[in-house]
Formats: C-alpha cells, sequence, structure tokens
C-alpha cells in the first residue's frame, strides 16, 4: 500500500500537538493550539487537546485551592493542639508542660549570661473546704478569680501556670530583686475576700519561692519552690517562704519516713496503748482510749505527733484507724471473754472528720464489732477537730448511723476555739472530751475556775456526758469532783500504758483472771 502524503502544514501541526501533550505532562496547561482552516481529524485533536487542558487546568486550580484550604484549617488544628498542649482550660493560664519548657528557656539563658529566674509556687489554703461547702461551680469561679488576680500583680514578660487542682506557678525569667516582697504583695491581692454568686470566700494561699543557681534544671527548681511552699503551709502567719537548702534534707527525711510508715501498716509495728478513763466518784477504770504507736525497727517509738499528719497528707490516715480499731477491739474481746473487765468497759478509737465522711464509714465499724463478737456500745468513737467538723450531711449521716447502732460518740479537744455549743446541737453526738486547756491553772485560778463551771453547765445543758483530758494534779483532780465531773484521764491517774500493763491493772481492780 502506498503512503498517503501528508501535507507540510500538517506536519507543523502534528509537531504542535506533540509539544501540547509534553506541556501537559510537565504541568503547562497554556497549549496555545490555534486550530487551521482545514477543518480536519488533526484540528480536531488540537481542539480536544485544548479542551482537555483547559479542564486540567480547572480541575488543578481547585485541588490548590482545596489543599490550601485544607492546609489553613490543619495549621488551625495544630495551633488549637498547641494551645490545648501548653495551657490550662479553665483559666487560660500556662500548664506544666508550657511551664517547664520556659523555665528551661529561662536556665538556657541564664547560663548565658543573664539573671537568675525566680520560681514561685502557690497553694490555695482553703480550696478543699471552698469545694466541699459551696460546690465545684464555686470552686472554679474562684480558681479564676486567683489566675486573674496574679495577672494583675505580675508584668507582662512573667509567666503564670496553673499546674493542677489549687496549684499555681509564677516563673519570673527576669528574676526580681525582692522575691519576698512580690510574694507577699501576690498572696494579699489572692487573699483579699470576693463574692462569689453573693458567696463571700476567702481563699488564702502559702507560696514557696526558690531561685535558681548553676546547675540547676527545671526539676530541681520546681523541687525547691514545693519545698519551701510545704514549709509556708506550716507557717502561722508569714505563708510566703524562701527556699534553704536545708528544707529539702527535711523533706527528703519525711518522704523516707513515710515509706517506712507505708511498710509498717498492716504489720505489728503500728499497735495501740491505752490510756484509762476513771470514774471520779470511785476512782474505777470505766474505760481506755486506744492510741497509736509505731515501733520503728531503727527509731525506736515513734509518738503520733511525729507520723499523723503524715499519714493524713498520704491518705493512709483511714488503714491506720482501722489497724488501730480491730487492734484495740480484739483486745477488749479478749478481756471480756476472760472477765477482766465488766460489760461496761468502753474502749474510745479516735478518727478523724475526713474518715467520717466515708459513705461506708458506718459499715466498717459495724463489721469491726462482729468481727470481734462486741455489742456497738463496747465502742467509743472520738472525733478529732483539728479539721473541724462542717456539721453537713455526710456527718450527720455517719453520726446518726453510729448512734442509732448504739456506738458512743464524742468530739474531742472540744473549747481549743473550734467548737462551740451551737455547732455540737448540730450534731448527734453523745458527748464531749475536755481539752487540758481549759482546766490549765485549776483550782488556783479562780477566772479559770470560773470559766470551766460554766462550759460544764453549757455541756449538761445540752445533755452530752464530759471526760475531762489531761488531769495532771490531785488538786485539779480534786476540783473536778467538787463541780460534779463524772470522768477523767491524764498523767495523774495513768499514762498511756501497753495493752498488757492495761490488762495487768483491770485484773488488780476487778479481781478477774489473767488473759492468756
Amino acid at each position: 500500500m502506498s503512503d498517503i502524503p501528508v501535507p507540510p502544514e500538517a506536519d507543523a501541526r502534528i509537531e504542535q500537538i506533540v509539544g501540547a501533550i509534553l506541556g501537559i505532562a510537565d504541568g503547562r496547561f497554556d497549549t496555545g493550539l490555534e486550530p487551521g482552516p482545514c477543518r480536519d481529524e488533526i484540528d480536531a485533536i488540537m481542539v480536544g487537546i485544548n479542551s482537555m487542558a483547559s479542564e486540567l487546568e480547572r480541575t488543578y486550580r481547585d485541588l490548590d485551592e482545596r489543599v490550601a484550604e485544607r492546609t489553613a484549617l490543619l495549621e488551625q488544628a495544630r495551633d488549637k493542639m498547641q494551645v490545648l498542649a501548653y495551657s490550662d482550660p479553665l483559666t487560660g493560664l500556662a500548664n506544666r508542660t508550657a511551664l517547664i519548657r520556659e523555665i528551661e528557656h529561662s536556665l538556657d539563658r541564664h547560663r548565658r549570661g543573664e539573671r537568675a529566674p525566680v520560681l514561685m509556687l502557690l497553694d490555695l489554703d482553703a480550696f478543699k473546704s471552698i469545694n466541699d461547702t459551696h460546690g465545684h461551680a464555686i470552686g472554679d469561679r474562684v480558681l479564676q478569680i486567683v489566675a486573674e488576680r496574679l495577672r494583675s500583680g505580675l508584668r507582662d514578660g512573667d509567666v503564670i501556670a496553673r499546674l493542677g487542682g489549687d496549684e499555681f506557678a509564677v516563673l519570673l525569667a527576669q528574676g526580681t530583686p525582692r522575691p519576698l516582697e512580690l510574694g507577699r504583695r501576690l498572696l494579699q491581692l489572692i487573699n483579699t475576700e470576693v463574692d462569689v454568686q453573693s458567696i463571700p470566700v476567702s481563699p488564702g494561699a502559702s507560696m514557696g519561692i526558690a531561685e535558681a543557681t548553676p546547675g540547676h534544671d527545671a526539676d530541681l527548681l520546681l523541687q525547691e519552690a514545693d519545698t519551701a511552699m510545704y514549709v509556708a503551709k506550716q507557717q502561722i502567719r508569714d505563708k510566703v517562704q524562701e527556699f534553704e537548702p536545708f528544707m529539702l534534707y527535711e523533706r527528703q527525711q519525711r518522704a523516707a519516713l513515710l515509706a517506712d510508715l507505708r511498710k509498717a501498716l498492716g504489720t505489728s509495728e503500728i499497735y495501740p496503748v491505752y490510756q484509762p478513763i476513771v470514774d471520779l466518784a470511785t476512782g474505777g477504770w470505766v474505760g481506755a482510749e486506744a492510741l497509736v504507736r509505731w515501733r520503728h525497727p531503727e527509731r525506736g517509738v515513734v509518738m503520733p505527733l511525729q507520723f499523723l499528719e503524715l499519714a493524713e497528707e498520704a491518705g493512709l490516715l483511714p488503714r491506720l484507724t482501722d489497724q488501730v480499731l480491730n487492734a484495740a477491739l480484739g483486745d477488749l474481746a479478749r478481756w471480756r471473754s476472760a472477765g477482766v473487765v465488766p460489760d461496761s468497759f468502753v474502749v474510745h478509737v479516735n478518727v478523724t472528720p475526713a474518715e467520717l465522711h466515708m459513705l461506708n464509714f458506718p459499715d466498717l465499724i459495724r463489721t469491726a464489732l462482729r468481727r470481734h463478737g462486741l455489742p456497738p456500745e463496747s465502742l467509743g468513737v472520738e472525733i478529732t477537730e483539728h479539721n473541724m467538723l462542717s456539721g453537713d450531711s455526710l456527718d450527720r449521716y455517719s453520726l446518726l448511723a453510729l448512734d442509732r447502732m448504739g456506738v458512743h460518740t464524742n468530739i474531742d479537744d472540744f473549747g481549743t476555739g473550734y467548737s462551740s455549743i451551737s455547732y455540737l446541737n448540730k450534731l448527734p453526738v453523745d458527748g464531749v472530751k475536755l481539752d487540758r486547756s481549759i482546766i490549765d491553772g485549776i483550782p488556783n485560778d479562780t477566772q479559770q475556775l470560773d470559766l470551766v463551771e460554766a462550759v460544764f453547765g453549757l455541756i449538761n445543758a445540752c445533755g452530752l456526758e464530759c471526760i475531762v483530758e489531761g488531769v495532771e494534779t490531785a488538786e485539779q483532780s480534786e476540783a473536778l469532783v467538787r463541780m460534779g465531773f463524772r470522768h477523767a484521764q491524764g498523767y495523774f491517774y495513768c499514762r498511756p500504758i501497753p495493752a498488757a500493763e492495761l490488762e495487768a491493772g483491770l485484773v488488780e481492780r476487778f479481781g478477774a483472771g489473767a488473759v492468756s
């Protein structure tokens, strides 16, 4: 078959078509193909290529716009995630992650010769009480107000962070010449009373301050500021404390003691001693208060003042109380079965308001009594009052449950400044333990004697029983008898003694055989 001749103009158009196709493949859509006058198949191909290039251009343009839109959305999402990653959603302050990052940046600048950064940690003193009393919505608003007040008292370049709960931090990246003065000024701002939904609230706070030195990293600076804040919380007045190296050693010692306490729980290292409660008319022992002791394998006997606060901070008090409760009830059950004590003998055990707020607390008491086969009236529960009872529904629920069981209930440390007669009337309790400070000075101090008589009259008017604590002299005991008090305890009658010594004293008084 002979070749069909191709006109010269056709060759030129084919070359244009090939060039356009190569351009499209390379991402260029301005083909510029101009069909000729022939209107033949080659012209049709050129028109088709032009149309395809135009469509591809629109498609790519739309795709570019979508990519740009999606990229913008992704960048916005990234920015939001970064905000979430580095800020506290409630207050809008920086969070712990952001604070650590800023501390490290400040420390890097300090290594290059800039001023040492100063870190302030502060913790609200009454925040749990605010939450428990007024609810979390009020608590959240208080946190926001604290954040606002911190912002108002600091420079623009200072970093304010909420580390969680009611703990805040202030990083003075460029330091300050008078950190204590600034700290007190900030606390004054925070401590100012504020109305939240018509509720007057005074948060109060404690602050620890640490200044970086060569060799510091973020974790160490945080640890030192936190240690200083812990010391500040123990103070009564000035609640601002600068870090000193000895504080870290003391805290490390406390941490070691806490670790040992955790190991001791559930072992014989934790045990009760007993202080008898005396019938003032007869001198007989009508009961005994169980007091916890810790026989440490290296430190010897550790007194409660050295570890009870530690146990409370670590949430170990319920376990500690349960161990003492069961040990005391076990001792009482043995004494009763052997006839060492009469059925009227009562063992008293201390609990805290926090334990009383446990919904299952009455069940724990009921279970312990059943375990040892004892009637409820053989147990007295003393509610310690250093963290004042609120008289709320949980208090009343637990106390009413104990009352219906037949367990004796007493408010301990009455007269130390927390209690009031009106407060006692809100709670279904059987009696009070009159604090030793009330009887100091009697009978020689006539004014104090009048006060004791007045307090006794009010207690009787409320229909409550009263046990006087801390009797140390015969004169005090005789004065109490003259005023009509029925029961007391103290060193004058007997110091706290181990179970075996109490048993021996009971045998002597009640004439029963020894318990095996």
